[in-house]
């Protein structure tokens, strides 16, 4: 079974961290939200405490799969499930696979299109490159995730986004790209779940970069929150108390 940490009481909320990230990432949400919900992170195959639980594609479906077992070893019935970037497309396709068991939906620098052609061939390049090189993988592409114009300041946050990674297995880094890489179109899983969601994108996101195609993606579909900030893609160590914010007051008003 996946690792996971399980806090607090309350209605159900789970949060699953993105690629080359694990759990430790939503440590300051799961401390404070955990006053007023149950709160459970995961460590995602191949990733973090779960590292060695990867195969040669860990596709987006495989992921919910591990996910889902974490919940039933629980017991939690329904939940809320919020996922940063490829925590959003698990986050997705646990709604596809098991829509009854979900309260409410959150992409948090995520999204539901899926990748171009350009962008499918770059995931394959990266998948090789990681394998060979990691720490200049991790050196190039982890400070792309921030704000650019925002890098001079944020130096102990890439430096953290760094250790994360690290604690994945190169195996895993690779089978995520992998089946990343292969996950289909779900706006219409959004469209038809009639629950709330809730979308945070980052103004200066170099690895989402369809936002504002997102918004107009997901136009006139109900209970659905759209929010766009001045970050890139780890809005979580960005802004920190403006997302908990957003994340919270969400919380409270759909599901407490």
């Amino acid at each position: 079974m996946l690792y996971y940490r399980d806090k607090g009481k309350g209605k159900g909320v789970v949060f699953l961290h993105g690629f080359l990230e694990n759990s430790r990432m939503w440590r300051y949400f799961q401390n404070r939200l955990s006053k007023k919900y149950r709160v459970i992170v995961v460590d995602l195959p191949g990733h973090g405490r779960s590292s060695k639980k990867t195969k040669e594609v860990n596709r987006m479906e495989d992921m919910a799969e591990g996910v889902n077992e974490v919940l039933e070893y629980l017991k939690i019935e329904e939940v809320v499930v919020i996922g940063h970037s490829m925590g959003g497309y698990v986050a997705l396709a646990f709604a596809d696979r098991y829509k009854y068991k979900v309260l409410g939906l959150g992409l948090f620098y995520s999204t539901t299109l899926p990748d171009d052609d350009a962008k499918k061939e770059q995931r394959l390049k990266a998948a090789e490159v990681v394998v060979k090189n990691p720490k200049e993988f991790f050196r190039l592409s982890i400070p792309n995730l921030f704000a650019q114009e925002n890098l001079p300041k944020l130096q102990l946050e890439i430096k953290k986004a760094i250790s994360w990674a690290k604690h994945a297995s190169l195996t895993g880094i690779s089978a995520a790209l992998k089946g990343m890489r292969l996950r289909q179109d779900r706006t219409d899983v959004v469209r038809n779940l009639g629950k709330p969601v809730l979308v945070i994108t980052g103004k200066y996101d170099n690895t989402v970069k369809k936002a504002d195609e997102l918004e107009r993606t997901l136009e006139g579909i109900e209970n659905i929150s759209f929010y766009n900030l001045p970050t890139g893609h780890m809005g979580a160590l960005e802004a920190p108390e403006e997302n908990l914010k957003i994340i919270g007051d969400w919380l409270d008003e759909n599901f407490k």
